[in-house]
C-alpha cells in the first residue's frame, strides 16, 4: 500500500517563517498553492503589508519599489506567472540588484510527484520551474513539509548577501489552521 505524503505546511507557519525574517510587506498574485499563506497574512492583523498585484510583474515592480523605499518585501506567485514575469525578474533583481524574495506555487503538480523530483513532473509547468530559475541563476529552496521551513530563512539571507532575487517553491498547497 503506498505510505501518504507528510502533511503539508501550514500558512500561519509560512507567515510567522516570513515575520522572523524581518519581512514586512508582501507583493500578491491570488494564487491556489498558497491560499491558506494567503489567508494568515490578510489576518494578521497588519503585521505584514500586503499589496494585491493584477499580474506578477505588477507584483515584481511593486515589491521592487517598496525595497527602495525602505521596505522588505516577498514576491508570491504561481510557477505559471514566474514565467510571465522573466523580464520583469531579470530587470529588477538582477540587473538592478533587488534581492527579491520570491515565493512560487507549484499549481498543477501531480499528488504522485510528491516527494519526487519536480522535474520529473510530466506537466512541463511544473518540470521546467526550476531549470527556468537555474538559467536565470536564481537560487532556489524547496518548500513541501514543515522540516522545510528553514528554507525560507536561508533564501532571504542569500537574496540579502548576493543582492539578487531568491526563490522559495512551494511544492504543495499550503494547510489551513
Amino acid at each position: 500500500m503506498p505510505s501518504s505524503p507528510p502533511p503539508a505546511v501550514k500558512g500561519s507557519a509560512i507567515a510567522h517563517a516570513l515575520a522572523d525574517c524581518g519581512i514586512d510587506s508582501a507583493t500578491v498574485v491570488p494564487d491556489f498553492v498558497q491560499i491558506a499563506t494567503h489567508q494568515c497574512l490578510d489576518a494578521n492583523g497588519g503585521r505584514l503589508r500586503v499589496t494585491y498585484c493584477a499580474n506578477e510583474n505588477q507584483a515584481v515592480h511593486v515589491a521592487t519599489g517598496l525595497y527602495i523605499g525602505g521596505r522588505r518585501p516577498v514576491v508570491m506567485m504561481q510557477n505559471q506567472g514566474l514565467y510571465n514575469c522573466v523580464n520583469s525578474l531579470r530587470a529588477c533583481g538582477l540587473d538592478a540588484g533587488i534581492p527579491l524574495l520570491l515565493m512560487v506555487g507549484q499549481f498543477g503538480r501531480e499528488f504522485s510527484n510528491y516527494g519526487q523530483d519536480m522535474r520529473a513532473s510530466r506537466r512541463h509547468m511544473v518540470s521546467l520551474l526550476e531549470p527556468v530559475l537555474d538559467a536565470l541563476g536564481i537560487a532556489c529552496w524547496r518548500l513541501e513539509t514543515a522540516q522545510d521551513l528553514g528554507a525560507i530563512a536561508a533564501a532571504h539571507a542569500h537574496a540579502e548577501q548576493q543582492r539578487s532575487p531568491a526563490a522559495i517553491i512551494v511544492g504543495r498547497h499550503t494547510e489551513w489552521d
